[in-house]
């Protein structure tokens, strides 16, 4: 699950600090999905009710999330991450884990919008974005993900690319979308060409955006003097780029790449490092953000110390 150390311009945890919220993170997760597991193996969670049952069979009145976290005795009701009823109750581990990812996109996304002083306010479009579901699901904990970012360049504010921050390099990743089938071709430095038989579409080059979010990235690490090797990605899974060549620390990642790239990046064992902290944070220095203080009645949720 990566972490979202940033969304849009809205403040986040990792802002405070850097060094601190991503193991947090990490050992959060591992402690609680145990709890859960634990709970589940013994049969003492009942997702019909979200309750969990005691040693005694009796049903509490205790949502299942707080019934992992009863120990931090916080009563205010916890967030949902999707209606009760649209959630298919897990009649395995592997499903209970699923369940369990779902279960803790709220808290992400969460942590990516609050400090303990200061919160932004969510867009209500990214409870439902598949596309930011699928990096922070998909992924291992110790990639940290920046998420629709705003940079700040030479004073003036940019809307750039993904940025997907993994332990020894970071990957600039802008999403093609694209109907299965269809073939890209390049028509020139401005514009591509897909095709799928007879029907053919022109769209923007992807690789604008992405010089755009290199040149940002490049000005940061120079700043700061951090050696971090990055490379551009674009992105589009339905799409075949057997017809293209990529340029220089560029990939297409389409229809034939796609499955590789992405078991590459989930049989990662690397754990955090220092340079990739480092870098994440000098990153973060460089982009907009929009907050206002907490009311003191906005307390904390039980995922967070």
């Amino acid at each position: 699950m990566a972490q979202l150390i940033k969304l849009n311009d809205y403040i986040s945890r990792y802002h405070v600090n850097m060094y601190q919220y991503p193991a947090q993170f990490i050992r959060l997760k591992q402690e609680n999905w145990q709890k859960m597991r634990t709970l589940y193996e013994r049969g003492q969670l009942d997702f019909q009710s979200e309750s969990a049952v005691t040693d005694e069979t009796e049903i509490e009145k205790i949502p299942w999330w707080k019934a992992l976290f009863r120990e931090k005795k916080v009563e205010q009701p916890v967030e949902a991450a999707a209606p009760l009823e649209s959630r298919k109750t897990p009649r395995s581990l592997r499903e209970l884990k699923q369940y369990y990812l779902d279960g803790l996109l709220p808290f992400q996304l969460k942590w990516a919008t609050t400090t303990l002083q200061n919160k932004s306010f969510l867009h209500p479009s990214y409870q439902e974005d598949a596309s930011l579901s699928f990096y922070l699901q998909r992924f291992p904990d110790t990639y940290l993900l920046m998420y629709d970012p705003v940079a700040q360049l030479r004073n003036t504010d940019l809307e750039i690319d993904h940025i997907l921050i993994g332990p020894n390099s970071l990957e600039l990743i802008t999403s093609l979308p694209a109907r299965a089938g269809e073939t890209a071709y390049v028509l020139s430095e401005h514009t591509w060409l897909l095709e799928d038989g007879n029907i053919q579409r022109k769209i923007p080059s992807p690789l604008i955006s992405l010089k755009r979010t290199e040149t940002f990235v490049r000005s940061v690490l120079k700043t700061y003097d951090i050696d971090f090797p990055y490379t551009k990605v674009v992105l589009s899974p339905q799409l075949s780029f057997e017809k293209m060549q990529e340029p220089y620390e560029t990939f297409y990642i389409g229809d034939k790449e796609y499955n590789r790239w992405l078991y590459e990046k989930r049989q990662a064992r690397t754990p955090l490092k220092h340079k990739q902290l480092k870098t994440a944070e000098a990153l973060l220095k460089h982009c907009r953000t929009s907050a206002v203080k907490r009311a003191e009645w906005d307390t904390e949720d039980p995922l967070e110390e």
